[in-house]
């Protein structure tokens, strides 16, 4: 394995998720010589996200598709790269990102415009688009992904991702960021009207002038955040400590993610007992686990230094007639609180959120703080057996057995809207298939993982 190839696709990864290019989901390679290439480890028990990615996490792949190194497992669309290197022979390195603006184009069938000097030349021709949310996993696939890539230096996936290909890594993470540019200033030119771009003649003779690879490449060295130390073990939910602890880790998550701010709330049962924990009011991103309020069926305050919120009640509702809930978290987002408002659904038009919005949404239609019995019993009964409720014009109630699926539910939700709200000023997204999001389950990261990854921010 070159350890110097190895420093800088661990290094590439690291730059990638510090400018949001790649979250917990996202991977590459690069070639070395005509017979391998090292690649990013695919999930598995241990194996880090892109933050937290070393060089000899890396693995050494044989052009037949053998692992010859390496601990983790391949990615699942190892598959993908493959067939790019065998079909490019120009090809040194292959990136995948979930980057958010070029998703958004990704939903609609609209191109870029050359708003911009840097990466004018990648988008004189339209990028091409492959699939509708499926992974790449056989070579049938890849094959055919790689005749629909051509010669292009990119290829959208629509519902998934973007693939890049260059000559090296730091050719695929600068095209990278130069797209994800251009399409943020698509998106934002959208309503203006028509506007000057950079014509193919003057995008060919800026490209030529450019800076070299090396300069972007010591430029991307100067960003390195180095690689992040992995997150404490998760504390247990069977003891009241280590339920204390991971509400108090659910209510960091969701203030970083700004879904939550200090007037909303994180609940959990207590083990063996008929009490639950909730945070009290403040800042819920410094909330210690200490800090939080106990309270009994009764709605007794009962332990705890600062006094739970009225909207403790509804809780303790919901705790009551669901004995298979044992979290809940309520958020009071932007963009899942506009859908609603408007009477509309939110589209599952990505992998990730999918599952979380392929259903309706209950909404209680009354603009309430949901103190009283009487909205508290009608919020109560929109929930019935599902996963999740709204309140107009208030805010959304997420509930699951897990602290850690109520989170991510919030979270997902949330970033889906945030997406389809996007790509909606751009054209008509295209949902999933139901049969695609069926089979997500299963391919999809776990909320355990995503929980992991986010402690590890």
């Amino acid at each position: 394995m070159s350890h110097v190839l190895a420093e800088e696709l661990a290094r590439t990864l690291r730059v990638a998720h510090l400018l949001g290019l790649v979250s917990l989901l996202g991977h590459a390679s690069v070639k070395i010589g005509e017979e391998r290439f090292l690649v990013t480890p695919g999930r598995a028990p241990g194996s880090p996200p892109p933050n937290r990615l070393r060089a000899s996490d890396l693995l050494a792949v044989g052009m037949d598709g053998r692992v010859l190194e390496g601990e983790f497992p391949a990615p699942h669309d190892l598959a993908m790269h493959l067939a790019i290197y065998r079909a490019r022979p120009d090809v040194s390195a292959v990136l995948h990102t979930h980057q958010p603006e070029m998703l958004a184009f990704g939903l609609v069938e609209r191109g870029l415009l050359a708003l911009a000097h840097q990466g004018a030349d990648l988008i004189q021709s339209p990028l091409p688009r492959y699939g509708r949310g499926e992974l790449v996993t056989t070579p049938g696939q890849a094959d055919a992904l790689a005749r629909v890539l051509g010669r292009a230096p990119a290829c959208q996936l629509p519902g998934h991702g973007l693939l890049v290909v260059g000559s090296g890594l730091a050719e695929v993470l600068c095209r990278a960021q130069q797209l994800e540019e251009l399409a943020r200033l698509s998106r934002l030119a959208a309503s203006m009207g028509k506007l000057k771009t950079v014509s193919r003649q003057h995008a060919e003779r800026i490209a030529a002038q450019r800076a070299s690879m090396e300069d972007f490449r010591a430029y991307y060295a100067t960003l390195d955040p180095g690689s992040k130390p992995p997150p404490p073990p998760n504390p247990s939910p069977d003891s009241v400590e280590g339920v204390k602890k991971l509400v108090a880790s659910a209510c960091h998550i969701l203030r970083r993610f700004g879904v939550v701010r200090h007037l909303e709330h994180v609940s959990h049962r207590l083990p063996n007992s008929d009490r639950f924990v909730i945070s009290p009011r403040g800042d819920l991103g410094r909330l210690q686990a200490e800090e939080l309020a106990t309270v009994d069926m009764a709605g007794h305050w009962v332990d705890g230094p600062l006094e739970p919120p009225p909207f403790r009640f509804l809780h303790r509702d919901i705790f009551m007639a669901r004995p298979d809930v044992r979290a809940i978290v309520h958020t009071h987002e932007t963009y899942g609180r506009l859908y609603p408002a408007a009477g509309l659904d939110i589209p599952p038009v990505h992998r990730t959120g999918a599952e979380v919005v392929r259903h309706d949404l209950p909404v209680f239609d009354v603009p309430d703080l949901i103190f009283d019995e009487g909205p508290r019993r009608a919020v109560l009964a929109l929930l019935g057996q599902g996963p999740i409720v709204h309140e107009r014009a208030h805010g959304t109630d997420y509930v699951a057995a897990t602290v850690e699926e109520a989170t991510a539910a919030g979270l997902h939700r949330e970033w889906i809207a945030e997406l389809h709200h996007r790509a909606a000023q751009l054209g008509t997204p295209q949902a999933l298939s139901h049969s695609l999001i069926a089979q997500l389950p299963c391919e999809e990261p776990s909320a355990g993982e995503w929980w992991d990854y986010w402690l590890g921010l």
